[in-house]
């Protein structure tokens, strides 16, 4: 993979070791949602110092930033700018040499693009070191869709990177399926404006991808394989007879070596990297998908089995997918989509609409990306997850009276959140009702403070406690603390 080669290259020259030359790179780019670098901390996100970042870097490493103004305005315009380095290839009677830009390029965007959700079109190179110059990329993808901008999308540059270095450092084959999966991630949202049903076949290949190469040549065992339920009687009656029981484990074991087992690796596969908060937060990017029948997290295996077979029988033999799956995706649907959704009211297992597909199989691939590039990020996250089921357990231990202060802290701190603001301070006496709660609360680690008694300043400690403490006051799928940021980091 020439991002995987080139990363390698830039760390090995970061760390004083030789490289081949390098050559200077801007690489433009366009993008249909608002992206910003979420790491950054600011009051304002589109004043200058912090709203032209999308990937905060040294413009050697991979660096993203608007080039448009306002930041906000669609589309972006974004200059990718590394460093790319002279790469020779060989085969029997020629070589070529020249640094890898395109390819470079190309695979970064689409990987930020699995992390944006949204199908960033490449533009081309727009400068080499220090000489000017239009090159435009060598295809167009299709063009995205009129409607409702999207809400913005914060990426967070340090994990990003971290994938990214990780990356260039794992196995070839792991290379080759996570890129292929981001690739057929890239196409399915590039379809989505005028062919819904190539786009569910992309997600589903996606996963499979994934899933294909994680499990490898893995067995299962013969009673979980759907298509032999059929068999179960007649290998009973063989193993009957006398000398059948060799016969029919025979027979099992030569069923299951002919099995690549597609759909147990895609389910398996899913159910182990799905992270929990598919299940608690709600779809920022697909709202209207609330309008389907709730698949709960325990019918999740039967709603996989509709999707690989619906993928199948479309594929196979030309089965339409219903109307319905594209609801949510704009802002209008033909009549026959509301009839569609009609019909699968009040059911759990049905096939998922495109959006959920889309989701599920966004968070899937990274958090892969994540376990077999950047483990530290998952660790750190368990860890997070580990502190704030501690948190929510001393909240719920608080007398009373400290439960009532506190909801009263967060309530008046949730006014500034679309403020252009950082940190508020609430006086003690606008929501504590003795000097005693503000002591107990500032033991427990739930807000931090200044001044003494009723006559002090408090705030909630910081991001993290906030959203723990967001979700104990308002709900996990209603906090309006997720993601904020109006507090200060941890």
């Amino acid at each position: 993979m020439s991002l995987a080669w080139n990363t390698e290259q830039l760390l090995n020259a970061a760390s004083g070791k030789t490289a081949p030359a390098r050559t200077a790179v801007e690489y433009h780019l366009l993008s249909w949602r608002e992206l910003y670098d979420k790491s950054i901390i600011s009051a304002d996100r589109h004043h200058s110092s912090a709203g032209e970042w999308v990937i905060r870097g040294d413009r050697h490493f991979y660096t993203v930033t608007v080039t448009s103004r306002p930041f906000y305005a669609l589309p972006q315009h974004l200059c990718l700018a590394f460093d790319c380095f002279t790469k020779t290839e060989t085969e029997k009677n020629w070589n070529v040499t020249g640094p890898p830009i395109d390819k470079v390029a190309s695979e970064l965007i689409t990987l930020l693009s699995v992390f944006a959700r949204e199908p960033l079109l490449p533009l081309g190179i727009r400068r080499m070191d220090d000489r000017p110059m239009t090159l435009p990329y060598h295809y167009s993808p299709p063009p995205r869709t009129n409607g409702t901008p999207p809400p913005p999308a914060g990426i967070d540059s340090r994990d990003f990177m971290s994938v990214v270095k990780g990356f260039a450092q794992a196995p070839e084959a792991t290379q080759n399926a996570i890129s292929a999966a981001a690739r057929f991630y890239y196409g399915a949202l590039s379809l989505v404006g005028f062919d819904p049903a190539g786009a569910y076949v992309s997600l589903v290949c996606a996963t499979e991808c994934l899933a294909g190469h994680h499990y490898g040549d893995a067995k299962f065992d013969f009673n979980d394989v759907q298509k032999f339920k059929p068999l179960q009687s007649t290998l009973v009656s063989i193993a009957k007879l006398r000398r059948g029981r060799p016969l029919a484990e025979e027979v099992k074991e030569k069923l299951i070596a002919s099995e690549y087992f597609l759909f147990q690796k895609f389910k398996k596969f899913i159910a182990e990297h799905l992270p929990q908060s598919f299940w608690t937060v709600p779809d920022a990017l697909y709202p209207y998908s609330s309008i389907f029948p709730p698949i709960p997290e325990q019918k999740l295996g039967g709603c996989l089995r509709e999707v690989y077979d619906a993928r199948s029988s479309y594929v196979h033999a030309g089965k339409p997918f219903p109307p319905y799956i594209e609801f949510g995706l704009r802002d209008r649907a033909p009549i026959e989509v509301g009839v569609a959704v009609e019909k699968i009211r009040g059911k759990q297992r049905y096939l998922p609409p495109l959006s959920w597909l889309e989701r599920l199989t966004q968070l899937v691939i990274i958090e892969y990306a994540r376990r077999s590039c950047a483990p530290q990020l998952v660790q750190a996250r368990n860890a997070e997850l580990a502190e704030k089921e501690r948190l929510l357990e001393v909240i719920n231990q608080l007398p009373s009276t400290a439960t009532k202060s506190l909801k009263n802290l967060t309530h008046w701190t949730a006014r500034f959140l679309a403020a252009a603001v950082i940190n508020p301070l609430a006086p003690n006496k606008e929501w504590a009702d003795t000097a005693k709660t503000v002591r107990l609360l500032l033991e427990k680690g739930l807000i931090g403070g200044q001044g003494k008694g009723m006559q002090g300043k408090s705030w909630l400690k910081d991001r993290f406690v906030g959203e723990v403490v967001g979700e104990s006051v308002f709900g996990a799928a209603r906090n309006p603390f997720r993601d904020n940021e109006l507090l200060l980091p941890k």
